[in-house]
């Protein structure tokens, strides 16, 4: 490759624009990929492929950027209809999209006659065309980039067999890797016992920032009773830890309220065991929440994010980074969680939180000292801010190309 990005390739299954090309904005990271290489390449192509959704866009769509600017967006509406299109629904596998996706790549991989300096693949279906494209001379050099990810990602054997086998060829047909955590590439050694010296590069892209806009509270501001819970209702997000523990931390920080964000198939027992133990004064449930500045405000208000993971062997957070912790340090807010996510080493060694044990008592403890003793609270929240800004996206992937031997600028 050479030593300076000229044109550049980005294939994603992610909503990027909606019907009538407005931006959709959530924390994937589709927009920081398009604004980080749109800004420093001569030519970026930028494949969207859709996720099964209400509202979803059928269509497979191209974007394109010449010199920086948006040039234009074309659309693929064979690619849309029968037999590729689907019912709107929630996330799931559907086959036959499979096929509209490696279809949808070779469309757009021949819309506009050049090779490609670098080809960026979300996911390992995408990542196995940019191989493909490679063998076919379009592309200099390829990236699979990995965000969820887990070796038991399907409950079917059949299926998760399938998923294992693209992972190991996406692997195996690409220059890089780009893993959102460490944990990823000791799994494919450890438990898959996957031949890596045959694969391409593994470098750790963790999840990274976006600011829009936030501003830090001072420490007046913030309030000293307020803890908060954003994710899904579910057994793996510990939830159920943080209901068992609430009645001894309101013990030793009387008015302590718990916001929780977030929705899920064990909200109904939840409330049901929360109202059975006489806390519905203090929690307060706000169910699924969609806009982000509104999860940041909550965020920017709270003395501490509460991340207690469920530590059993199929847990998918083992190898994500999870984004919720991100946010949280992201918006100066100390994190307590167990040791199930990666980024639980980060929170440890820089002091932005705590890391307990799966335990009630571990957990009410560690929230009674973070609500009651200023001396210890307020320093670390100082080593939180300090650390706010390391994660942003522009800085994850200067880095990465870096590393890859590439002059960013």
């Amino acid at each position: 490759m050479s030593k300076r990005l000229e044109s550049a390739f980005i294939a994603t299954i992610s909503d990027i624009l909606d019907e009538d090309g407005e931006r959709i904005r959530h924390n994937c990271p589709a927009w920081p990929l398009i604004e980080y290489f749109s800004a420093r390449c001569d030519r970026l192509t930028v494949l969207e492929l859709s996720v099964p959704r209400k509202g979803m866009v059928f269509r497979p769509q191209v974007l394109r950027y010449e010199g920086g600017r948006f040039v234009e967006m074309k659309k693929c509406r064979r690619l849309g209809a029968w037999p590729f299109s689907i019912p709107e629904a929630d996330p799931q596998t559907y086959f036959r999209l499979k096929f509209r996706d490696i279809l949808a790549l070779f469309w757009a991989a021949g819309l506009y006659k050049e090779k490609y300096d670098l080809f960026i693949g979300v996911e390992s279906l995408l990542a196995m065309g940019g191989g493909m494209l490679k063998k076919m001379g379009r592309v200099r050099e390829s990236v699979y980039y990995i965000s969820d990810w887990s070796p038991w990602k399907f409950h079917n054997k059949a299926l998760n067999a399938v998923y294992l086998k693209m992972d190991w060829l996406a692997c195996k047909w690409s220059d890089f890797i780009w893993n959102f955590t460490y944990t990823i590439g000791q799994a494919r050694r450890e438990i898959l016992h996957f031949d890596m010296d045959r694969a391409g590069r593994e470098l750790w892209v963790p999840f990274g920032f976006i600011p829009d806009g936030v501003t830090i509270p001072e420490d007046g501001k913030i309030d000293r009773r307020k803890l908060v819970f954003c994710g899904g209702l579910c057994r793996e997000n510990g939830v159920e830890l943080i209901i068992e523990a609430l009645p001894r931390i309101i013990e030793a920080a009387p008015g302590v309220v718990v916001e929780i964000l977030g929705d899920g198939p064990d909200a109904a027992a939840l409330k049901a065991r929360a109202e059975a133990l006489e806390l519905s004064d203090s929690i307060v449930w706000r169910g699924y929440v969609t806009d982000r500045e509104d999860i940041l405000r909550s965020y920017l208000t709270a003395s501490a994010s509460l991340a207690p993971y469920m530590p059993f062997k199929e847990n998918v957070k083992r190898y994500g980074d999870v984004i919720k912790i991100r946010e949280s340090i992201g918006c100066g807010l100390p994190v307590v969680t167990t040791d199930v996510p990666p980024s639980h080493e980060e929170v440890l060694e820089k002091g932005l939180g705590e890391v307990i044990p799966y335990e009630a008592g571990a957990l009410a403890e560690a929230c009674a000292r973070i609500l009651t003793d200023d001396a210890y609270y307020f320093p670390m929240r100082g080593r939180v801010i300090a650390s706010s800004r390391e994660n942003l996206w522009e800085n994850i992937y200067g880095r990465t190309l870096a590393a890859m031997g590439v002059d960013e600028a």
